[in-house]
């Protein structure tokens, strides 16, 4: 077998660089709209400061029910679930009826309603509003 002369290999390796470079660009191009501003569609990432004065009025640990004005088995009421668990994590966020014994229960709404009085339905008493559809409650069972 003849060896390839050395503008042979010169031109296999300027091929290569150049369908490197080539597939780079491409790779840039296709995932340039799933980086951009729409990439967080459910706003998990925003979840943290939305729910940062809440975590500091919690436990560092331990369990937390959970009420919200949109049930887990509609899309939006499991993501806004799934950001609160995110958001508070080391702490379990559970619903509220699944496990007793919580004293703190926090509320996390989507729209503007009367906090007092949801609370009020479900046995819980407002401790605090932060705003933003974040409340914090107390058990009333407890």
């Amino acid at each position: 077998m003849q060896q390839p002369s050395s503008s042979q290999a010169l031109a296999a390796c300027a091929a290569v660089a150049l369908l490197a470079l080539w597939s780079t660009v491409s790779f840039r191009s296709a995932t340039e709209e799933l980086t951009g501003p729409n990439a967080d569609v459910y706003k998990i990432g925003e979840q943290a400061a939305r729910f940062q004065e809440l975590a500091s009025a919690l436990p560092a640990t331990g369990m937390v029910g959970y009420v919200s004005d949109v049930p887990d088995s509609q899309t939006l009421g499991a993501i806004l679930r799934d950001g609160a668990q995110y958001a508070l994590a080391p702490r379990l966020v559970n619903e509220q009826g699944l496990k007793a014994g919580a004293e703190w229960t926090i509320g996390n709404f989507s729209k503007p309603l009367d906090v007092t009085q949801f609370g009020k339905d479900r046995g819980l008493t407002l401790v605090r509003d932060f705003g933003n559809g974040v409340v914090l409650y107390r058990n009333g069972a407890r």
